[in-house]
């Protein structure tokens, strides 16, 4: 019994804790698999925006899918791209920001968007203004200001301001609550984890770069395609027997001579 007890354990620990890790001959490259804690679930929600999924932190049946499936196909399709250059799509469905350059991605991170009480506005933006260490005005009363360099500042060390048509005080920024990344937590900014930010949005954005923001529906209809799927592959026929050869010239007759047996 308490053999079978521990065959039990060690089945359970191959089919449950371990799915794909033993099995799939396929994983796709990640940064996650050996880290623990929120560092874990940090990578995993770069993982899932670098994949057009949706940012929620967790390996989930489509996190997984992807991870193990090497039939899983993760394209940007831009039909009508603002710019040659460089600009900026932020996918309100799946919490990601997309940097492309003309029609080809160059850097996806998850971000935190806005509440339903302070949502994210969807938009075609610009960016208006750049700024290094800013000081945040607690929007116009309704929170304390805090100054530049201060640990208490919500927008982090990197702030992008946007021009939206008709609205103002958004922007694109650093966060001192990474765990609320893939989440709709802000007042309507769009936060970024620090680093990515400042190692690869910030150095290379400009004044006046487009910047989209939309739901994946929005996004469509302006000619952005953000997709992942699973892409059927046709059953390889089995190969079939090779047809006899047939002779196309008629064979000598023997003569009869030659066939007789003395």
């Amino acid at each position: 019994m308490k053999r079978r007890n521990v065959l039990t354990a060690v089945l359970f620990l191959v089919l449950v804790i371990l799915p794909g890790s033993v099995f799939a001959n396929y994983v796709r490259p990640n940064h996650f698999m050996d880290k623990k804690g929120a560092e874990r679930v940090a990578e995993i929600k770069r993982f899932q925006a670098l994949s057009n999924l949706t940012v929620t932190g967790g390996l989930n049946d489509l996190t997984n899918k992807v991870l193990y499936g090497p039939n899983m196909v993760v394209r940007d399709e831009i039909t009508s791209a603002p710019t040659t250059g460089e600009w900026i799509v932020v996918n309100k469905t799946t919490k990601t920001l997309t940097y492309y350059k003309g029609t080809d991605p160059m850097y996806k991170f998850p971000v935190c968007l806005g509440t339903k009480a302070t949502p994210t506005p969807s938009a075609k933006a610009k960016i208006a203004n750049k700024h290094v260490n800013p000081a945040w005005g607690g929007m116009g009363g309704k929170y304390t200001p805090v100054k530049a360099d201060d640990p208490k500042n919500p927008l982090g060390e990197r702030w992008m301001g946007l021009s939206i048509p008709g609205q103002s005080g958004y922007g694109i920024h650093g966060t001192i609550k990474p765990k609320e990344i893939g989440t709709f937590s802000s007042n309507g900014c769009i936060r970024m984890f620090n680093y990515d930010i400042e190692t690869f949005i910030f150095p290379r954005a400009k004044v006046g770069m487009p910047v989209w923001i939309g739901t994946d529906a929005e996004l469509e209809s302006w000619g952005v395609k953000q997709m992942v799927y699973e892409e059927v592959k046709e059953p390889e026929q089995p190969a079939q027997p090779a047809e006899p050869v047939v002779p196309t010239a008629p064979i000598e007759d023997y003569k009869t001579e030659e066939l007789l047996i003395f």
